[in-house]
């Protein structure tokens, strides 16, 4: 059956915006901040309306549209106009359509002989009126992408360096600008361990996949990658039994995940970014609530002499499971068939949920 969107869960989802900063909980009253699931449909959803009630239903654009250009991507408009005056005219009859008069547009214009960015692509109109355009990377970009020694397939890496190549041809005018795009992405592989980059540039071809039939009797086979030949040996030995097996091989683990850790600052060890509110954290001994696929174990406080413990797996986040363990042991015929909600009925019935966890070991 389909369940109906009602307006109060949207309404929900769009006014009760929070987020915690500095251990404590903000309440953001105009707008969704970034990073929140609604904010990019609610910002496409807003300027869209405000065009749709300015240039679309403007006089004066209606016999004269924008000459050449007008596009949008979420909040980031691009689009030619005669002058600078043009420009903020456009500009400001979008923004009085806003109904919370909250919009505000900050204009980039083009300058003599430069270039204008807009989203990866980088766009000049000479004194001719020719249109020029070529790759862009911010500035501030860290210029970091999949690594050439990285434990994946050889397969994956060469498709993210062709697409690199597909996209600066893609958005280069041609001559010197699609040159001066190529050389970024030779220099972006380059830094990243690809020694000779241009052997993945292979303008105007387009890989088809070949169809597959339709099975529903096909499943699908992880493993973890190694090497390319022991790969290639797994798929063909698939093939030639014609096994309805589907192999995927995902990153293992290497020396660098197990012993570094790429966020040594990082001091959000709680789901819910707050520890002292958070119901898990205080029972924990050692680990933290955020951790995912742990091996843990469950110590009963409320035994007297030898304590009860039970080990357990699981592949989400400790407060997750260890939330489900209080829950039992709180209320046992609730969970009647978890371990520690067992235990509490059969040794501790009415007493209060009294666990200790701690992190064994993590997958």
């Amino acid at each position: 059956a389909e369940w109906p969107l009602r307006p109060g869960l949207l309404e929900v989802g769009l006014y009760n915006a929070f987020f915690t900063f500095n251990q404590r909980l903000y309440w953001q009253v105009q707008g969704v901040f970034m990073g929140y699931c609604p904010s990019p449909p609610a910002a496409i959803i807003r300027l869209a309306r405000c065009e749709m009630n300015s240039l679309y239903t403007d006089a004066h654009y209606i016999g004269n549209p924008i000459l050449g250009l007008y596009s949008r991507y979420v909040d980031d408009t691009g689009f030619v106009a005669k002058t600078k005056s043009e420009a903020l005219r456009i500009c400001a009859i979008i923004a009085r359509a806003d109904v919370d008069k909250n919009i505000k547009w900050e204009v980039e214009y083009p300058e003599e002989e430069e270039y204008t960015p807009f989203l990866d692509t980088e766009i000049k109109i000479t004194a001719d009126g020719e249109v020029l355009s070529r790759y862009y990377r911010k500035p501030a970009n860290k210029g970091i992408t999949l690594h050439f020694n990285s434990h994946h397939p050889e397969t994956t890496k060469t498709a993210v360096a062709r697409n690199y190549y597909k996209t600066a041809r893609d958005v280069s005018s041609g001559g010197e600008q699609l040159e001066h795009s190529l050389k970024m992405v030779d220099s972006l592989l380059n830094k990243n361990g690809y020694t000779t980059p241009r052997k993945f540039d292979i303008p105007g071809t387009t890989r088809h996949k070949a169809k597959r039939p339709n099975r529903n009797d096909v499943v699908t086979l992880c493993l973890p990658y190694t090497t390319k030949y022991d790969s290639n040996r797994i798929r063909n030995f698939i093939k030639s039994k014609n096994y309805p097996i589907t192999p995927i091989f995902t990153p293992g683990k290497s020396l660098r995940n197990i012993l570094c850790n790429s966020r040594p600052l990082d001091t959000n060890k709680c789901t819910r970014s707050n520890p002292k509110l958070c119901k898990v954290c205080p029972k924990i001994i050692k680990g933290q609530c955020n951790t995912k696929g742990v091996v843990y174990e469950v110590t009963c406080l409320e035994c007297r002499g030898d304590k009860s413990t039970y080990i357990g797996e699981t592949s989400r986040t400790l407060h997750s499971r260890a939330s489900e363990h209080l829950r039992a042991a709180a209320n046992p015929s609730s969970q009647q068939n978890n371990a520690i909600g067992q235990h509490y009925a059969k040794a501790h019935p009415g007493a209060a949920a009294n666990l200790s966890f701690r992190i064994l070991d993590q997958n």
